[in-house]
């Protein structure tokens, strides 16, 4: 799993530490009146410390609680491709009416029961024949979504 944070997001954890100590070494001059050199020496290491251990703790917690949500959007994503795929061969829609679909709320709500179908499998309440029922015959909505359930049915099979 490739975490978000790159190198420039530790680039700035180590730029902001720097500036950090460098404030608490100038509120040490003022408040001491000497700058003490051993002091800056022993605290030098601390941005370069810190921004390791962040490094390394960032990755070993990636590996041990992986992100499951990446796993379900390439399954639905994958469904989704298939689905429009099958659509587009099928039915002769407009660049309008594509764009209908899109935006209807409906039928956007029902290829997500589609999906469920598809990934948990039927149940008393969500199966192939409330999918069938969902949108009136001879609408664009019953036309696509007549295709969906066709490419759900050929998932499940497989």
């Amino acid at each position: 799993m490739k975490s978000k944070k790159g190198i420039k997001y530790y680039a700035l954890i180590l730029i902001f530490s720097t500036i950090a100590l460098v404030i608490y070494l100038v509120y040490l001059r003022i408040k001491d009146g000497v700058f003490d050199s051993e002091v800056f020496q022993s605290l030098a290491i601390v941005p370069i410390l810190f921004t390791s251990l962040l490094f390394l703790f960032d990755r070993i917690f990636d590996r041990i609680f992986p992100k499951k949500q990446g796993k379900v959007n390439v399954k639905f994503d994958t469904f989704l491709k298939t689905a429009t795929v099958a659509i587009q061969n099928e039915c002769s829609f407009s660049i309008e009416e594509y764009t209908t679909l899109r935006t209807d709320q409906k039928f956007q709500k029902g290829l997500g029961q589609a999906f469920r179908v598809y990934d948990k499998g039927e149940n008393e309440n969500l199966n192939i024949e409330f999918l069938e029922r969902k949108f009136k015959k001879g609408s664009n909505d019953y036309d696509a979504f007549q295709v969906v359930i066709k490419v759900v049915k050929k998932m499940m099979e497989n």
